[in-house]
């Protein structure tokens, strides 16, 4: 069967939730075949309202019409909704996608039975505007179909990448946070921006279309060294800054960072 014509059911209801619903039924889903599951009544109202999706805040709803569950809920919340899903339903008809972060499909597995079909996938927050990046792995049990459905599930808000396990973490750190690292730059910019008369939003704006194009060309040419290079004339107002840069060690302070959020997000997982 076509995933477009599948029942697919979100246990959790949040921001990431509420972006990949957007971006289904933009793609073509039915909004009649998604059903979503949370404990607020006025924010499901809200997502009934403005998709046409069917919404409950009981999750047996979800596990009894789906046959993709997606669970959206915060990793230490996991253990619950998976026994409660394993008492309500039959599993193995049913393929399960976890958005949990750190979490690692060997300890999903541990909550159901033998032979349960898991995809991990790990979107970041561009998907609300369908500029996301997406990553997918899977267990043993998860067949080609399966992955194939996952990903064109995905393809609706974005990118999506085929990833080993044991990568995710360091995909979770650099792109999955990735975008919170872009608007500390732009937060950063703007502060340098304060003795410019401009209103604050055209700041923001203009900072904002300086990020994207540069972005763009880093899409078009093979190295961000060659491009940093043509924009860096030798004694010139860029290579002070780079100069400022490299002094006080930002490359090294990068680094560190994203190696720390690669040891939270195993943390997540562990835990």
């Amino acid at each position: 069967m076509n995933v477009f014509s599948k029942k697919v059911g979100f246990i959790g209801a949040g921001n990431m939730a509420s972006a990949i619903i957007s971006g289904m039924i933009t793609a073509g889903f039915e909004p009649k075949n998604i059903i979503a599951s949370a404990p607020t009544k006025s924010h499901l109202k809200s997502l009934s309202d403005t998709f046409g999706i069917n919404t409950s805040t009981d999750n047996e709803d979800v596990y009894k019409d789906s046959e993709i569950v997606i669970f959206a809920v915060k990793p230490h919340k996991m253990n619950i909704v998976l026994e409660e899903f394993n008492k309500k339903t039959h599993p193995k008809d049913v393929l399960i996608i976890s958005l949990a972060a750190g979490l690692k499909i060997i300890n999903i597995e541990k909550y159901l039975p033998s032979g349960q079909r898991i995809i991990r996938a790990m979107p970041n927050t561009p998907s609300s505007i369908r500029e996301g990046v997406t990553a997918i792995c899977q267990n043993k049990y998860a067949t080609i179909n399966d992955q194939e459905n996952a990903e064109t599930l995905f393809l609706s808000v974005g990118e999506v990448h085929h990833l080993q396990e044991q990568e995710m973490d360091i995909f979770t750190a650099l792109i999955g946070s990735g975008p919170a690292y872009v608007f500390y730059l732009i937060e950063s910019l703007l502060e340098s921006a304060s003795k410019m008369k401009m209103e604050e939003k055209s700041k923001k704006d203009m900072i904002a279309s300086m990020i994207a194009g540069s972005a763009r060309l880093a899409y078009e040419e093979d190295s961000p060294l060659v491009l940093r290079k043509n924009v860096t004339s030798p004694g010139g107002v860029t290579e002070r800054a780079i100069e400022e840069f490299e002094k006080n060690n930002l490359k090294k302070t990068i680094l560190k960072a994203i190696e720390e959020a690669i040891n939270k997000s195993k943390e997540l997982g562990e835990n």
